[in-house]
């Protein structure tokens, strides 16, 4: 038997921190490689968390705008290479933006009875992910690859460590979290599900692809 062969559960018989896992995902077009090696960390996270006791695993990104592949069908086929079987992963095409993802997967959460919900995404975009679900009332835990490292088998983290952006990466994309998170809080006044179809267009308008 392998590291990958079967779920785990803590030592001490407790239920794990977490029953579900929402994979959030990430545009490729400004540094597909470095994209893809963010998304094989969080899948690396999730794959780790699904051991440790989460039974379901929700990947949920479109097809956008310059991409041959929709992000949720990459985290997918990351996710079955590192043996997460198909029958616990959630596969949807759905979702162009932070706020259509967070919409979708609060939905998912109460349709499945998830009560312990975590969230996979690059450290920069925690703050802004965690905002939203907020902003929804959900609870739910955000999370960096790393947070699940004392979870991860060796392979794990191999790949969460190859996917950690370095400081040039982080100050990039802090930039643009800082110019849409100001975005996001200038919606605010209006009603939620004003702000919501707002922000949803809007990232259909600017990312969606074939």
């Amino acid at each position: 038997m392998t590291e990958l062969d079967a779920p785990i559960r803590a030592a001490t018989g407790r239920p794990p921190p977490f029953d579900a896992v929402l994979v959030m995902g990430k545009e490729l077009r400004r540094d597909g490689a470095r994209a893809r090696r963010e998304l094989g960390a969080r899948a690396a996270a999730a794959a780790a968390a699904w051991r440790a006791g989460a039974r379901r695993i929700y990947s949920l990104e479109a097809q956008l705008r310059g991409q041959e592949q929709s992000g949720s069908r990459i985290v997918a086929g990351m996710l079955a290479e590192l043996g997460v079987p198909p029958a616990a992963i959630h596969l949807e095409t759905c979702t162009c933006s932070t706020r259509e993802e967070v919409v979708r997967g609060a939905a998912l959460f109460q349709a499945h009875g998830v009560r312990r919900p975590l969230v996979l995404t690059a450290s920069y975009h925690v703050a802004r992910t965690a905002w939203h679900f907020a902003d929804v009332g959900v609870r739910v835990s955000v999370q960096a690859p790393t947070g699940l490292w004392r979870f991860a088998s060796d392979t794990e983290r191999k790949w969460i460590r190859a996917g950690e952006p370095d400081a040039q990466a982080i100050r990039d994309e802090t930039m643009v979290e800082q110019a849409l998170f100001t975005a996001a809080r200038l919606l605010r006044p209006l009603p939620r599900g004003l702000r919501s179809r707002l922000e949803i267009h809007a990232g259909w308008g600017w990312r969606r692809g074939s």
